[in-house]
């Protein structure tokens, strides 16, 4: 989980139906396709504006543009809205929390946190869409829903949802800032007899980033764990972990690093495949955005959890 950057929104429009459309005066001529947009959309990042040009989605004079094409006096530069996130109401996913500025959500494992293309339909905004159609405007990236950050598709767990553009800002800036606080509960292979801290950057690794290594020279994202064992089974140790980063695979990479990985996480080197990924997110502190209160919010291992545990047990 990488609660610093947003997520990549990857799939072309179903539907081309122009959702903006602009004349180019005297006062922008010879701009790049990009430079333009980014002037007429200042609040979108430049390296979605360039995904929004490569995916097609942005046209002058009705043709597809390149980003580096130059536009002149009475060109027409328009952009294609992209299909609607289909709603679903029937995922199983507890809502533990709710009132005007933000939801809790208990996320079991198995559901992606965000949606990557406008047709999936299993994912936390989906169920979202169904239930809390105001949070499609919470924030710029209607793949969202208005999730503030976000878990691993294989972890369990809080999730925190804003329901209004300012609460979403707001706990966007607390988690920059460090200040909310993550509570995980993580089996992992082996016994650890003491609390510990681990201080590492971390960095993507082969062609298509799908794994993060901690990096010997310090480069990357920088990521902070505390660990404590809280119960000894014969072979593993149930683990509380705290994160004031967060960093993509962050307690997984780490864990793994110290000889300790996560039950079930074979990416990482787990020797029990076929089992769920034991990490759980079980509890969260951080300031309320409108009442200026300190909030925590708590979830108990899930079911699927407790039988793995069960199992490991004995």
């Amino acid at each position: 989980m990488d609660e610093s950057l947003f997520i990549r929104q990857l799939s072309p429009p179903r539907e081309a139906i122009p959702s903006h459309q602009w004349e180019v005066t005297e006062h922008h001529p010879a701009l790049r396709l990009d430079a333009f947009l980014h002037s007429r959309l200042p609040a979108v990042a430049k390296r979605e504006l360039i995904e929004w040009i490569a995916a097609g989605r942005v046209h002058i004079n009705a043709r597809p543009g390149k980003k580096s094409d130059r536009l002149h006096t009475g060109d027409h530069v328009s952009l294609i809205a992209l299909a609607s996130l289909a709603a679903n109401p029937h995922l199983a996913i507890r809502v533990l929390f709710a009132d005007e500025a933000l939801l809790i959500l208990d996320k079991p494992a198995g559901i992606p946190s965000i949606a990557l293309r406008h047709d999936e339909t299993d994912t936390v905004p989906n169920f979202l869409l169904a239930h809390f159609s105001e949070t499609a405007t919470s924030s710029s990236r209607p793949l969202e829903a208005g999730v503030v950050h976000r878990l691993d598709t294989s972890v369990s767990g809080l999730l925190i949802v804003a329901r209004t553009p300012f609460t979403y800002t707001e706990l966007r800036k607390a988690f920059h800032s460090h200040t909310v606080e993550k509570e995980y509960l993580a089996l992992v292979e082996g016994q650890v007899r003491n609390t510990g801290q681990r201080e590492s950057w971390l960095t993507s690794e082969g062609k298509r980033g799908q794994r993060m290594c901690e990096d010997a020279l310090g480069e990357g994202q920088r990521a902070s764990m505390i660990y404590s064992p809280i119960e000894s089974l014969p072979r593993h140790t149930l683990l509380s972990v705290t994160i004031p980063t967060g960093v993509r695979h962050q307690i997984r990479v780490q864990l793994a690093a110290l000889g300790h990985p996560i039950v079930g996480d074979v990416l990482y080197g787990s020797t029990k495949p076929g089992t769920r990924l034991c990490l759980h997110a079980t509890a969260l502190t951080f300031t309320h955005p409108l009442t200026g209160k300190q909030v925590q919010f708590q979830s108990p291992l899930p079911e699927d959890f407790q039988a793995v545990k069960r199992r490991l047990s004995v």
